[in-house]
């Protein structure tokens, strides 16, 4: 394990115990409290916990963006994540990490960059900005965008119902809306 990095078993336990927590002490702060007894309790507690783990994968890649601008390579990222280097960099690499500038020289560089943080209200700003980088999007998600570094420029369209018209192919669904992608140029 790196220096410094390793938690010990008891207090991954602990912190586990209080994570899980989380959800249990926001249901029984409630007026009425949700004890998960009834079946009108669980769309509520479902959204919380779905807002704790997305919370968790936010923090985990803003840690991760903040060790790798400290100075931690991607071998120690993945050593304290028990992946392997390459798996580190797939996962969490974003365009502005140490080292994206040698990539975005041209070309495909083997690497998927999620953006994360991309909401409905800002991912088409996102969408725009990261397309006229060079960077063509693989897939969405809850809270991100996954993309690839390519040599041209990119187009984005997000609909709510039928496809566009005018050489657009499907990306990718993230209820309720369809992404769609174009080169450019």
């Amino acid at each position: 394990m790196v220096d410094g990095m390793a938690m010990t078993e008891d207090e991954q336990t602990r912190l586990r115990a209080r994570t899980a927590g989380i959800v249990p002490f926001w249901a029984m702060a409630k007026t009425p409290a949700l004890t998960g007894d009834r079946k009108d309790d669980f769309p509520a507690l479902i959204s919380a916990a779905n807002v704790v783990a997305e919370e968790a994968r936010l923090a985990l890649h803003r840690w991760i963006e903040a060790a790798r601008r400290s100075g931690m390579s991607w071998s120690e990222v993945g050593e304290v994540l028990g992946i392997s280097k390459q798996a580190a960099q797939q996962r969490f690499r974003s365009p502005g990490d140490p080292g994206a500038e040698a990539a975005a020289a041209g070309g495909d560089d083997g690497i998927e960059h999620v953006r994360i943080g991309a909401t409905a209200f800002n991912e088409l700003a996102i969408l725009e900005a990261e397309g006229r980088k060079g960077m063509e999007l693989l897939r969405t998600g809850a809270l991100h965008l996954v993309f690839r570094r390519t040599g041209q420029c990119w187009e984005y369209c997000r609909t709510l119902g039928r496809a566009p018209e005018g050489g657009w192919t499907h990306v990718s669904t993230w209820f309720p809306f369809h992404y769609y992608k174009r080169a450019i140029g």
